[in-house]
């Protein structure tokens, strides 16, 4: 049996930048080219599937050259990659969790009034975390979204958090409990569309990436890739 491929490419969201998404319509037109490299059969996007009616009328719009892309992922990257690999679908895959139970802006204020030397120790990852970060481009943002050692100390931070709170309140475990409902939840819904030799494309914030790629290795039925070799240097 053919195990189903998946290539794991973390994304920014574009609409906090809109600026550099205008200025490099080029190095976008770039990295969909070297993406098709993959050969994907499917291509599946952080949109829910409650807005799944929404999202196939817009791509069949833009195959049809009646939509201009807005500052969004799914629009820049998954539209233009599906189209010309003439894919007749783009599927959302995230899951709709309530985050703010507790919020993690709760979680940090937190650590930062009961336990100031967790949270010191938090901002020093965060810190290490923007050396490697480069936001001269969007090439560059993708290299070092998707580069192995920057999802390891992002990981870091997500197990530092699990220590916020006390034997009461275990404020930091609570709201990872809601990222790993979300994680869980879309490695479920890429497994679900997977069939007998699919090359999937999964188009996904970098923060995501750490627990997808184990969850999707542990489930022992896929060949996970890394999105590293796949992008324009």
């Amino acid at each position: 049996m053919t195990k189903p491929v998946i290539l794991l490419v973390g994304t920014f969201h574009m609409s906090m930048n809109p600026e550099m998404v205008n200025d490099q319509q080029e190095e976008i037109g770039e990295i969909v080219h070297s993406l098709k490299n993959f050969k994907p059969t499917k291509i599946t996007v952080e949109k829910p599937f409650l807005i799944e009616e929404e999202m196939e009328r817009k791509y069949r719009a833009f195959k049809n050259n009646t939509l201009t892309p807005t500052y969004d992922e799914v629009e820049q990257f998954a539209f233009r990659l599906a189209n010309e690999m003439d894919l007749p679908s783009v599927y959302p895959v995230d899951e709709m969790v309530d985050m703010s139970r507790p919020s993690l802006n709760q979680v940090f204020e937190w650590a930062k009034e009961h336990q100031p030397s967790l949270f010191k120790e938090i901002m020093d990852v965060q810190n290490r975390l923007k050396s490697m970060e480069n936001n001269e481009t969007i090439k560059n943002i993708l290299h070092y979204v998707n580069d192995p050692d920057y999802s390891k100390e992002l990981q870091r931070i997500y197990m530092k958090l699990a220590r916020v709170g006390d034997r009461q309140h275990q404020v930091g475990v609570q709201w990872l409990k809601q990222w790993h409902h979300r994680d869980l939840a879309i490695a479920a819904n890429i497994s679900r569309l997977a069939e007998k030799g699919d090359r999937i494309l999964v188009l996904i914030g970098g923060d995501h990436l750490h627990l997808l790629q184990q969850f999707l290795i542990d489930n022992g039925d896929f060949k996970v890739l890394s999105a590293k070799p796949y992008l324009p240097r």
